[in-house]
């Protein structure tokens, strides 16, 4: 097979990540008890394996490995992975005792701390034993060069059932052993071919990347309105304690809500979803950073991921995403008026400038590899994070969960809750997904910076609480 190489924005997570920055997406889920009761963990984890394995076939970037050009000259490519192992990749884990949700948060925070090897394709599914109430829970991770959030749900789902009954998996196409893989210098060689026939590639790549990236991003991240001024600029928030380099080590809690009481109060209140969770997060970091004695001077802003596919693209692997910068009033300290406000700017954002939904995916493409390599190893090894302004405070996410239940090896998913990760020098993510009548959030924070998750968890419950209890 010939190397394919990968589209520009699903090359930045490959050539952005370091070991302080694993850039992987996840889900934890946990299974109820098969009819009849508890099952031998042995006997789970096979019957999961077997499942998975049998289904591979039908993701193929499953299968696949991607590999790097030496000095990141071009951009990464895919590959089978002639020595893929499913042991590799599905693995047995067990949850510390006693097995509560503290432990099994904790045990996801350690696995969100590790890249994914690069020597295989970049997914794993961890199958937990060991939780207090005999449950199996599973901790699905996938590189986000592979997925954004909306495609890494769909791709998980189709090895999963929609009933008890588990389906048999489509037949292969073909039983072809792939081919060695290509060495660095036969990666190398393909790309000096092409800076033979353009000798000033590689210096047009690095100026090009250089003089647009700036404009780029700012249109990125500031995507005009019709008929409003934007109130959030590039590097215009507020620099907290949550901002700069982070750790290595990963802290993880989650916080359920009842899906219909919430979509109840944001309809009743002219409001989505998004805009009910925006209001919590922005309450509750305002009370966190008071009780640090960090009084706010400028509002707090959000870095949100927008999925820009076309409808009926769920499916397709790869990253379709652009991004905002969204202000979470959080000076505002009545919630109804703060909720109002994020409502409002949500509506005004839906009228800006349709060109701006593929700016993401522009700027990815901008830069080129070269400088992406250059400018991510730079930022992370000179902690300059810690010296720039910041571009947000907090990563906040929604992704749409599955509609229906599913089963994993005649096993229902119970719940399940979404991560996403840290990235440019911000130390929180909140992402949010409904599934089961529940709205998850999954909140992952760099341990140096939140060592401690309870009292955010307390917080966003609080500010949900009240919500929910408002009146129109």
């Amino acid at each position: 097979m010939i190397p394919v190489p990968l589209d520009p924005l699903d090359s930045a997570f490959i050539t952005l990540e370091s070991p302080l920055a694993p850039l992987h997406i996840a889900a934890i889920l946990e299974l109820d008890h098969p009819e009849g009761g508890a099952v031998d963990p042995i006997t789970t984890f096979e019957e999961v394996k077997e499942l998975v394995a049998s289904r591979l076939h039908e993701v193929p970037k499953l299968t696949k490995r991607i590999l790097r050009v030496p000095f990141d000259l071009a951009w990464p490519v895919w590959v089978d992975d002639p020595d893929f192992d499913i042991d590799e990749h599905v693995l047995r884990r067990s949850c510390p005792s006693p097995g509560s949700e503290i432990e099994l948060d904790a045990l996801v925070g350690r696995i969100m701390a590790t890249e994914l090897p690069p020597d295989r394709p970049l997914w794993e599914l961890s199958v937990v034993e060991g939780l207090a109430d005999g449950r199996t829970a599973l901790i699905l991770k996938l590189h986000h060069a592979l997925a954004d959030g909306v495609s890494g749900a769909a791709i998980f789902a189709g090895l999963f059932d929609i009933s008890q009954e588990v389906r048999p998996p489509t037949p292969k196409s073909g039983s072809a052993t792939p081919p060695p893989l290509p060495s660095p210098l036969e990666l190398l060689g393909r790309t000096a071919g092409e800076l033979l026939r353009r000798p000033h590639a590689l210096l047009d790549a690095l100026t090009t990347g250089i003089e647009q990236a700036g404009a780029a991003v700012e249109r990125v991240l500031r995507p005009p309105i019709s008929g409003v001024e934007p109130a959030v600029s590039l590097f215009s928030a507020a620099r907290i304690s949550l901002n700069g380099t982070p750790s290595h080590a990963r802290r993880f809690t989650r916080l359920h809500l009842d899906l219909a009481d919430v979509k109840d109060v944001a309809k009743r209140h002219g409001a989505t979803v998004t805009d009910f969770v925006m209001c919590t997060v922005g309450g509750a970091l305002r009370r966190l950073l008071e009780a640090r004695g960090e009084l706010l001077q400028r509002d707090l802003v959000a870095f949100m991921p927008v999925n820009v596919r076309k409808k009926g693209a769920e499916g397709e692997l790869g990253n379709h995403i652009s991004a905002v910068l969204v202000e979470l009033h959080a000076l505002e300290l009545d919630q109804l008026d703060r909720l109002a406000a994020i409502s409002d700017a949500s509506r005004a954002r839906k009228h800006g400038d349709p060109q701006s939904s593929k700016l993401l995916m522009g700027l990815a493409a901008a830069v080129g590899p070269t400088l992406a390599s250059v400018a991510g190893q730079t930022l992370y090894d000179l902690e300059l994070f810690d010296e720039l302004p910041p571009i947000a405070n907090v990563t906040v996410s929604s992704v749409p969960g599955p509609p229906i239940p599913l089963w994993m090896a005649g096993r229902h998913v119970a719940t399940a809750a979404p991560l996403g990760p840290l990235m440019a020098g911000i130390a929180l993510n909140i992402t949010v997904l409904g599934y089961g009548g529940l709205l998850e959030y999954g909140v992952l924070a760099c341990a140096k910076k939140l060592p401690d998750l309870t009292e955010l968890k307390d917080l966003l419950e609080d500010e949900a609480t009240g919500l929910l209890k408002s009146d129109v």
